[in-house]
Order: C-alpha cells, then sequence, then structure tokens
C-alpha cells in the first residue's frame, strides 16, 4: 500500500513542478492519476479479507504507522475505484477550466485528494487522522476555489466553516476517548471502559463531526454551494468517496463504544430526516447540479438508515439484525459512490456545452447528446431504486433491515423503524419524481432556449468512456446482488468477530430481469399477431388546442413542482419573480426557494458574528505597545485560571 501512496505524492509533487507547462502537466497529472488508480483499485480489491501495517521511519509527534483491515480496504478501493473513473474523465473534462486557474495546479491538488483520503483511511492514531483530515479538508477547498467566480470566496468559507465544527466536535471525542484509553493509538481504544451518559454524549460527538462532513441534515446547506461552485470532476470526487471517508470514520471510532440501542434511533431519527429534507430541496431545484447535490443528502440519510439498523441490533444483542443492517449501508454506499460521481460527471458534459445549469433554459439535448443522455436515463433510473438496477438493490436489503428491525418487542424500535420504512418509501417516490424532472427538463423535448444549445455536440470518447464503464457496475452490481452480499458479508463478520454467517433470502435478480424483458416483449408479440399499428408513424407537432404550437408551451421545472411548492410552502419559503418588457412584451417569471435550514440557522448566527466581528474592529488599530498589552492581560488570565482550576 505504501507504492501506491508514493506514486500518488510523486504524481502531485511533479504535477506542480510543470507549473510553467500547465498543458503537459495536465496530461502527466491526470494520466498518471488514472494509472495509479486503477493499479490501487486492483490491489485493495485482491486484498479485502487481509491487513496491512505501515510504519514511516523515524519519530514525529506519535508513532507514524498506517493500517489496514478489511473495511479500510474495501474503502480504499471504494476511492481507488472512483479516481480512475474521474481521473480519465478529468484528462479531456480539465482543459475547460484552462482560463480560470493553472491545469498543473489543478492536477496536483487532484493527486493530492486522492492521496489525503487513502492516508485518512489508513491512520491508526490520533494525531495523524486530524492532521490528515484537515489536509483533506483544504485541498477540497482548493479544488473548489479552482472554479473561481462570483461568490467563491464566500462560499469555500461556509463550507470550511462547517467543517471546522465539524472538526471540533471530532477533536473533543477522539481526545476524550484517548483519556479513556490511555493512549492516543487506535489500537488501544479497542477495550473502553465508558458510562452510559459519555457513551452517548461521545456518539453525538462523532455523529455532529463526520455528519457534517457526509452531508446530514441540519449540516447539508453546504452540499450545493460547494458542489455547485467546484468543477465537475471535483464534486464527483467530493460526493462520492470524500463523504464516505467521513462514514468510514463514524463506523470505525463509533463500533469503539460499549454498544447502545439508542445509537441505532439516533441515527434511525437523522437518518429518515435527511432522506426527507434531501429530497424535498432536490425536487424544488431548478439547478440540476444543486439538485444533484441535495440528493447526496437523502443517500447519506439512507445510509445511516441502514447504520441505525446495525447500531440497534448491536445494543439489542440481535446479530441478525446487525448483520444486515451493516451489509445494506455498505451496499448503498458503494452503489452511492457509483452513481452520484457519474451523475456529476454527467453533469459536467452537459455544462460545459451549454454553459448553464438553468434547467429551464435546456431540453432538447438527446438529439445533440445521445450517450450522455443514455448515461444519464441509466444512472437516474439506478438513484431511483428501480429494477434491476444497483440502487434497488441495496435499497431493498435497506427495506428488510427496517422489517426486521419493526417487528422487534419494545414500544421505541417499532417507533422508529416503522417512521424509518415511511420515510423511505416518501423518499423513493419523490426521488423518481425528482430525476424525471430533471432528465425530462435537460434532455427531453425541445431546447427552450436556441442559444444555449445550437453549438452542442456530443463530448469526446475519452469522457465517455469512464460514465459507460460506471454504468455497466450501475446494472452489474444490481443484476449481481447476491455476490456483492457474500462479499459484503464476509467484510461486516471482520467487525462482528463472535457473529456466525447468516443466510439471507434475497429476491433473484436475474429472474426480475427475465420476468421484465418479458413484459416489455409481450405487448409487441400481440400487436404482431394481431396486424396491429402496421401504419407509418406520422411525426408532427404536439397538440396545441387550436394554437400554433410553442416551445414555451412544454412543461418547464417550476411548473413541474408547482404543486410541491405550494403543498410544502410551510417548508419551502420561496420567491417568485415577474418581469415583464412593455404590455406586449415577454414575460419571464423566475422563482427561489430558500433553504429552511439556511434561513432560520445558519444565516442568523452567520449576521450575529458579522455584527460582533465588527464591534471588535476597534481592537485591531495597530498599535504595538496595545498589542504587547493584549498578551500580558492574555497570560495573567492564564496564570489565574491554572491557579485556581489545575
Amino acid at each position: 500500500m505504501q507504492t501506491i501512496y508514493t506514486l500518488f505524492l510523486f504524481s502531485s509533487f511533479l504535477s506542480i513542478l510543470l507549473y510553467k507547462k500547465p498543458r503537459l502537466a495536465q496530461k502527466l497529472g491526470f494520466g498518471l492519476a488514472t494509472v495509479i488508480s486503477l493499479y490501487a483499485t486492483v490491489f485493495f480489491f485482491s486484498h479485502l479479507n487481509e491487513e496491512m501495517i505501515w510504519e514511516l521511519p523515524g519519530s514525529f509527534i506519535s508513532l507514524p504507522v498506517f493500517k489496514l483491515d478489511s473495511l479500510g480496504m474495501f474503502f480504499s478501493f471504494l476511492i481507488s475505484l472512483i479516481a480512475f473513473a474521474v481521473s480519465l474523465f478529468s484528462f479531456d473534462y480539465a482543459k475547460f477550466y484552462e482560463k480560470k486557474a493553472n491545469l498543473a495546479v489543478f492536477a496536483s491538488l487532484f493527486n493530492a485528494f486522492i492521496l489525503s483520503m487513502l492516508l485518512v483511511i489508513a491512520s491508526d492514531n490520533v494525531f495523524s487522522f486530524m492532521l490528515l483530515w484537515e489536509v483533506m479538508t483544504l485541498i477540497s477547498a482548493f479544488l473548489i476555489l479552482i472554479n473561481d467566480g462570483k461568490d467563491a470566496s464566500k462560499n469555500v468559507m461556509i463550507y470550511l466553516g462547517i467543517a471546522q465544527i465539524g472538526a471540533f466536535c471530532l477533536m473533543v471525542a477522539l481526545i476524550i476517548m484517548a483519556s479513556f484509553a490511555g493512549s492516543f493509538e487506535f489500537s488501544k481504544f479497542a477495550e473502553l471502559d465508558i458510562s452510559f451518559g459519555m457513551s452517548i454524549v461521545l456518539f453525538v460527538l462523532l455523529l455532529l463531526g463526520f455528519g457534517s462532513k457526509a452531508g446530514m441534515f441540519p449540516f447539508h446547506v453546504w452540499l450545493p454551494i460547494a458542489y455547485c461552485q467546484s468543477p465537475s470532476n471535483a464534486s464527483a470526487l467530493m460526493s462520492g468517496v470524500m463523504i464516505k471517508v467521513a462514514l468510514f470514520a463514524f463506523i470505525k471510532f463509533s463500533l469503539f463504544l460499549p454498544q447502545y440501542t439508542q445509537f441505532g434511533y439516533i441515527l434511525l431519527f437523522f437518518g429518515a430526516l435527511s432522506c426527507i429534507f434531501g429530497i424535498i430541496y432536490a425536487l424544488v431545484s431548478n439547478d440540476y447540479k444543486a439538485s444533484i447535490a441535495y440528493s447526496s443528502c437523502e443517500n447519506v440519510g439512507i445510509i445511516f438508515l441502514g447504520l441505525g439498523g446495525a447500531f440497534y441490533g448491536l445494543g439489542a444483542n440481535s446479530p441478525m439484525i446487525a448483520l444486515l443492517g451493516f451489509i445494506a449501508a455498505f451496499f448503498h454506499i458503494l452503489n452511492h459512490a457509483v452513481f452520484k460521481s457519474l451523475l456529476f460527471m454527467l453533469s459536467g458534459n452537459v455544462f460545459t456545452e451549454t454553459k448553464t445549469r438553468d434547467m429551464d433554459a435546456l431540453g432538447g439535448l438527446h438529439k445533440k447528446m445521445p450517450i450522455t443522455s443514455i448515461i444519464f436515463f441509466v444512472t437516474a433510473l439506478s438513484i431511483c431504486a428501480l429494477p434491476p438496477l444497483n440502487g434497488f438493490a441495496s435499497e431493498w436489503v435497506t427495506y428488510k433491515t427496517m422489517v426486521m428491525g419493526g417487528i422487534e418487542p419494545g414500544v421505541l424500535s417499532r417507533f422508529f423503524f416503522t417512521i424509518s420504512i415511511v420515510a423511505l418509501s416518501i423518499t423513493g417516490a419523490m426521488a423518481i419524481m425528482t430525476f424525471s424532472k430533471l432528465y425530462g427538463s435537460v434532455f427531453l423535448g425541445i431546447s427552450r432556449d436556441n442559444k444555449n444549445i445550437d453549438n452542442v455536440k456530443e463530448v469526446s470518447f475519452i469522457r465517455l468512456l469512464p460514465l459507460g464503464l460506471l454504468a455497466s457496475l450501475c446494472v452489474g452490481i444490481g443484476i449481481f446482488m447476491n455476490n456483492v452480499v457474500d462479499m459484503l458479508t464476509k467484510i461486516v463478520l471482520t467487525l462482528m468477530p463472535q457473529t456466525n454467517a447468516i443466510t439471507y433470502g434475497f429476491i433473484s435478480m436475474p429472474i426480475i430481469v427475465m420476468v421484465m424483458v418479458l413484459c416489455a416483449i409481450l405487448p409487441f408479440v400481440f400487436l404482431f399477431i394481431l396486424k396491429s399499428n402496421n401504419k407509418k408513424v406520422r411525426s408532427t407537432d404536439p397538440w396545441a388546442c387550436g394554437f400554433i404550437y410553442n416551445k414555451n408551451m412544454q412543461i418547464g421545472s417550476n411548473s413541474f413542482t408547482g404543486d410541491i411548492r405550494k403543498a410544502l410552502s410551510f417548508l419551502l419559503k420561496h420567491e417568485q419573480d415577474i418581469k415583464i418588457d412593455g404590455y406586449f412584451g415577454k414575460a419571464v417569471y423566475t422563482k427561489k426557494t430558500h433553504d429552511l435550514i439556511w434561513d432560520r440557522i445558519y444565516q442568523p448566527i452567520i449576521h450575529y458574528i458579522m455584527v460582533i466581528s465588527d464591534k471588535i474592529g476597534i481592537f485591531q488599530n495597530g498599535r504595538t505597545n496595545l498589542y504587547a498589552g493584549y498578551i500580558l492581560i492574555y497570560l495573567c488570565l492564564i496564570i489565574i485560571f491554572s491557579y485556581n482550576y489545575f
């Protein structure tokens, strides 16, 4: 594994050394990232059930040890797989940002970002973990700034602000756990003797710390801000695998704690909220990239539902529910990494050709970009959890976990699992509506604004190749779901060594495929037997009630979700603006939906911080003697505090 880390480091340094030759740096940087990621994918997958340790030479603040167990191998494999696809996509895509940033810096940051995520997974002590965690956060912030534009600095500060709230919670939790273990090494955390109250506090701190990075509600507000601001290949890595690093760490550290059923209830509650709110905001958004970003919150909620079942099973001493819950969570982690990174790369294809993210300005792209359209359609079916694709497979296992938990004795367990089933059902229905709107508005119908698609053409083969590979995974993982479950079961059993393998009765996806194909063929067979519908198809404009059909008559994204906006007006605060250029002029309607959590929580906090900052600004007056006085007063206060409390 050290070879992989070294190669990524070398690729990052080589890219930045070619600063004055950005085109060459782009080809070498992303090309090397593609090759190294492919090698890493094969390596980590072939060693899934092994354990590896790498000790750096020398002595630092803590022992420089990196360790991968079966769980770490799985997440390292996931990072490498998505990094391979995104790197190959970036080989051509990155040229779009040639005028906005130096491509050598872009390639260097890209390689460093992949390396930082792999090292976070492998770090084996508090110091190295927190250091690499912050490095990963900073590099992702720099990647967001690659697409420098209006409000870029403000958006990055919002992202970093929420990230630092999470990092503070993490630091507090890990230091407390280290004090109980008597060591900062994670290998000594295995047998912590912690009371129930302290366990709940630590679990909540870990959830806040890692949940904020994963995009869990109510920390989801940074998702559309960061993902829309950053280039699509960076968004693909951040959504596809960076939030998985947070989920990995949350699972790893939470398993060190004594297990209680309350852990499961907390996860089920926040998972249900993330599902509902994430998909609602994804549905009403008119920005297709923001809609994809919000759906990350929804999918993180689904993952937390699986983890909720798993931790409930551990606390209730029900290994069957625990094992099934972990399988459901890991399965959806795998699936979300594949189809969400794919969606962001597809959005990059659309944006580089049309230069807009507004759904109401698009339409009819299927004729211009047929391969991108077909891959997008397959991915939309996958994220909507329709059979026989991978999204359906993992959500099926999640449903089974929720049902098994719902029949457990106890009012609380039945309540939380029932609420989770309802939330998951509503989310599934609204996900279909969301991506029907997204795909229909962008690819179907005719163009609403011809200037956006006049010069549109299909992207290069090198950008379509990784998209086709990931789309084939969406199909393959779904069809061979039982094989994937068997692989994940072996990984989960390493987390529950006292549990024996349990055989679950899952559906046969190949049989479902056969039934679906048969149902699709039968109508044509009947038409052929009855000799019906043999007339030549007549192509004409849609019926417009006697009027000449106009492109503005087709349904747009705003009208598609108009009833939802009205029904959920107590949650969705939206503004409507109408501009009319003269009495006989064209009327332009624009709508903007506000995030309730942003308006009610984050915006007031930011406002008060700015007010306070303005007030205390008088202390920064440039006088050295006053600064020395501030330091003296601070030291006196520290001495007084230490004397009285230590």
